[in-house]
């Protein structure tokens, strides 16, 4: 094995620079060949194997020359093939200068460089193959932007104790003045779709857990029933529940139908609505001749 050097003397303050394998005690060529690279990088000196020459014969070269004489690879993969090597990292959205700051921590010092191309966003990072890979994971996460409250985002929700209207409407009832959410409702797959800023988004999401936590309560579960309207007009019977129910039929949870020529009333809500319903019809629906009379 050979080595070429054409650079100054590796001096420190005056004096040749020492490093020591003492502790590793290698067991065949290929060990002692990697431990002879190991203290050639603690030197800041790059081998690099010279083709044409008897040898194995290696090229040394400073640290800040070894940019030069690199493999330029596109990814970590291709760069764990080489012992020495040129990444180029493409950034989507962060600042590359900004990167290249960060990165220049995780790069052997005296050896690792960074190159910054503006136009391109690209940064392209020399060091040893394992530095190397650490610099692109740290540029990755430096391209991920940081949630943002103001952010927007889409969001779905499935609820299991109530159908989906019935959940929507209760979610609209707890919305906040300044809340410019948008709730989608799509009944075919009971599914609730909530559209706006991050933050507005995560409290209705806290709303809808805890209004679809608990097991639904049979009194309020969603049933059809129908009334007969004995003397009075079925119409009429129909108008005074609406105006009964105004609040639960704007949101959806109630409806109310008259059928005037079978003198129906049919009901739909939950059973603890329809038993108001009844008792409303009970008051209202009553033989005129047994009417009370005003007294004169």
């Amino acid at each position: 094995m050979g080595f070429i050097y054409e650079a100054a003397d590796l001096l420190e303050a005056g004096k040749p620079r020492k490093v020591t394998s003492a502790s590793v005690k290698t067991e065949n060529k290929a060990a002692r060949t990697l431990v002879l690279f190991e203290l050639l990088r603690r030197c800041e000196l790059v081998a690099f194997e010279v083709e044409g020459l008897p040898g194995p014969t290696y090229q040394l070269v400073k640290g800040e020359e070894a940019a030069r004489f690199a493999t330029v690879v596109n990814t970590p993969a291709e760069a764990r093939q080489f012992y020495f090597a040129a990444l180029s990292i493409k950034l989507m959205r962060a600042d590359p200068a900004r990167v290249a700051d960060a990165l220049r921590s995780k790069l052997t010092a005296g050896v690792g460089q960074v190159e910054v191309f503006e136009n391109t966003h690209t940064l392209v990072v020399c060091d040893f193959s394992d530095r190397l890979e650490a610099a692109f994971e740290t540029a990755q996460a430096a391209d991920v932007p940081a949630a943002r409250e103001d952010d927007l985002v889409l969001a779905d929700f499935v609820p299991v104790s109530c159908t989906a209207k019935k959940m929507g409407s209760a979610l609209e009832r707890l919305r906040a003045r300044d809340e410019t959410w948008q709730l989608t409702v799509n009944e075919n797959s009971n599914l609730l779709l909530v559209s706006g800023r991050r933050d507005q988004v995560d409290r209705v999401q806290g709303r809808f857990s805890k209004l679809d936590g608990k097991p639904l309560d049979p009194a309020f579960s969603e049933e059809v029933q129908t009334f007969k309207v004995l003397f009075g007009s079925a119409d009429d019977a129909a108008k005074t529940l609406r105006q009964m129910f105004a609040v639960e039929i704007e949101t959806g949870t109630v409806q109310v139908g008259a059928y005037e020529r079978a003198q129906k009333i049919v009901f739909r809500g939950s059973r603890f609505d329809a038993t108001r319903a009844a008792e409303a019809l009970k008051a209202v629906d009553v033989d005129p001749g047994n009417a009370p009379k005003d007294k004169k």
